[in-house]
């Protein structure tokens, strides 16, 4: 399970993954090449990213609750 420490660095590194991968979405769809592959990347990329939020998301709600369970007395 993570502790706090360790979820907010994971959260730290899933947030980097973000946005490294939005900005490449944005750069490949600004290319706009129009061929197969480049449709394909994009859509493999945007794949990744919602999943990387679903992973943000879960990790968000490990932490808080933990932080929760640790100051509530």
């Amino acid at each position: 399970m993570l502790n706090s420490a360790n979820g907010r660095q994971e959260l730290d590194r899933v947030n980097m993954f973000i946005r490294a991968l939005s900005d490449e979405v944005a750069q490949t769809q600004a290319q706009n090449t129009g061929s197969e592959f480049s449709k394909t990347l994009t859509i493999e990329m945007e794949e990744a990213l919602y999943e990387l939020r679903l992973r943000k998301l879960l990790i968000s709600a490990l932490v808080d609750s933990d932080v929760d369970k640790n100051t509530s007395h």
